[in-house]
């Protein structure tokens, strides 16, 4: 029973698999550039051309059928597509209905920002007249002022450096408040009592620590204000205006690592975004940024930078829910991978492994 059981899994199979060599495969596209280019009815690009050569190589007859990004795994599961040829990234998500096949490419994440360089003179007349510095500035003076009215009522008896009228006083406290702040102490006005002692004494430990922090706050905005479009790594883009593209696996990764950003339908409206400030980082995979990237003007070039970030990898594969298709697809992509003409290709689409 059970020889018979193993040897009708075997026809089975064996049918499957030759029925599969004879019908024609329907080959999902979504336009990916560089790797796939859609337009009109017009279809090229880097994985086209690969697979030309897979299918030339396994004698595959096969149609295409274009797709939206979105709607990739669902046309898979529902057997629209026998096999995704679109740079699909490997995800745990579709391990357990959905196979890859050997990566064909590795990019990493990359950055889009506009250049972004002013002096240092420049940022601080900036941060003298912005609102928070103003802020700053205003939370001090009440501070002082507070502290120089304690010290007017604790010393307007005795003490013959403070005036006894309440108007002039208080401003001689004003005045003694923030010279002990700022330790310059010019010695002209000096608490007598106990109790002014006591509070100066208070008064000097808290003062330390205001203008510390004061310092702190004022050097992290010139800081801050200089280098806004510095990224080195992912967790920079949590202070930026971050921008990606609808549907692509980027946003997939922004959401996981908790990163707001804007999304949008084209490269052209991300860009456009990018040069009127609306965003200050436009963030996807590498090869597809610098293709859009070559195609603007030359000045639009030089306002912007594209910043590799290298701890961030996506493996791109052709994806299929039929294991045979996938293992009888991977030999020659693996021998391909290896040759010269990939890295003909390659360069031909202004990429390197």
């Amino acid at each position: 029973m059970l020889k018979r059981l193993i040897l009708l899994i075997l026809l089975l199979s064996h049918i499957l698999i030759l029925r599969s060599e004879e019908e024609t495969l329907s080959v999902g596209v979504t336009n990916s550039p560089p790797f796939i280019i859609i337009e009109d009815d017009d279809i090229t690009g880097l994985t086209i051309d690969l697979w030309s050569v897979i299918s030339d190589s396994l004698d595959i007859d096969y149609h295409f059928v274009k797709t939206d990004i979105d709607n990739v795994v669902t046309n898979i599961y529902e057997g629209e597509v026998n096999i995704s040829i679109s740079p699909m990234a490997i995800s745990s998500a579709h391990a357990d209905s959905t196979f890859y096949t050997q990566p064909f490419y590795i990019t990493s994440m990359c950055v889009a920002v506009e250049n972004h360089y002013e002096s240092g003179f420049v940022t601080i007349m900036k941060n003298l007249f912005s609102l928070s510095f103003l802020k700053t500035i205003g939370l001090l003076l009440f501070i002082n002022l507070c502290i120089g009215t304690l010290i007017w009522f604790a010393e307007r008896k005795d003490n013959p450096a403070f005036s006894d009228k309440m108007f002039s006083g208080i401003i001689d406290g004003f005045w003694w408040s923030w010279v002990t702040m700022t330790t310059v102490g010019y010695g002209d006005k000096s608490p007598l009592s106990r109790n002014g002692k006591i509070l100066g004494t208070i008064w000097m430990l808290v003062a330390i620590l205001i203008i510390s922090g004061f310092t702190a706050t004022i050097s992290s905005e010139l800081t801050t204000k200089r280098l806004q479009n510095n990224v080195t790594n992912i967790h920079d883009l949590h202070k930026m205006k971050v921008g990606c593209l609808e549907g692509r696996n980027t946003s997939i990764y922004l959401d996981y690592k908790h990163i707001n950003h804007k999304q949008y339908k084209t490269f052209d409206d991300a860009f456009d975004a990018l040069e009127k400030g609306e965003i200050n980082a436009l963030v996807d995979d590498g090869a597809t940024l610098s293709y859009y990237f070559r195609k603007y003007e030359k000045d639009m070039m030089k306002k912007i930078t594209l910043i590799e970030l290298p701890n961030n990898k996506e493996y791109y594969c052709f994806m299929s829910t039929q294991p045979y298709l996938v293992n009888k697809i991977n030999p020659y992509l693996l021998g391909f991978l290896e040759s010269e003409q990939w890295n003909r290709l390659l360069r031909k689409y202004g990429l390197s492994e």
